[in-house]
Formats: C-alpha cells, structure tokens, sequence
C-alpha cells in the first residue's frame, strides 16, 4: 500500500481524534465537526484524485457562499436536494464529457483499492 493510500486510509481516525480533542478538551464540539470535512477531501490533498466541476461541488460552493455571505446557513442546506434531482435528470454528476471507449483512462481518476 503506497504512502497517499496510507494516508487516505488514516484520516478518518485522526479526524475522530482531533473531533474529540477539540470536544473534551476546549468544548469547541460546534466548529470542530468541520475536521469531518478532510474525509473526503483527502484524496485530492494527496493528489491521488483530480478535482472535476461537477453539480455536488457547485452546489457546495453556492451553500458556502450562502452562508459566509448572507448567512443564510438554515435554509440554504435545501439546495442540497437538488443534488439527487439533477443527478437523476442528467443521469450523471459529473459535467465533463463522456471519454471515448478507445481512450485510455488515466489510472489517477480513481482509488486504488487494494
């Protein structure tokens, strides 16, 4: 197992860890959740995945700039429902263009599972 998946493979358990220290430790249990948030970005810190615009992404950023702008955080989270929907719509999440079944796919567009 390489070093990047060692690492992927780690962070849930340091989040748990940070999470609790933030909680017992300084009572910081609201803002501390957002150690949560390195979970599944991991994988792109690492470079073991590339970011591609897609409606989950635009969707999160549109609620971030929601809140931090307007705070609008309460009922700004509805825009999340539009996720399943568009996903449902478009038959996909992603915005990119189908690759052609000749073109090879680049190894890095996925976690190594081993």
């Amino acid at each position: 197992m390489s070093f990047r998946n060692r690492v992927i493979a780690v962070t849930p358990m340091i989040c748990v860890f940070f999470f609790l220290l933030l909680g017992f430790g300084w009572g910081l249990w609201h803002p501390g959740w957002i150690v949560f948030i390195l979970i599944p970005i991991m994988p792109y810190l690492v470079g073991k995945r590339k970011i591609r615009l897609s409606i989950p992404l635009i969707i999160t950023v549109i609620y971030l700039i929601l809140g931090f702008g307007w705070n609008l955080w309460h009922p700004g989270w509805i825009i999340f429902l539009l996720i399943p929907v568009f996903t449902t719509l478009i038959g996909r999440s992603t915005l990119t263009v189908e690759k052609d079944k000749n073109e090879r796919i680049d190894k890095n567009d996925y976690i190594d599972v081993e």
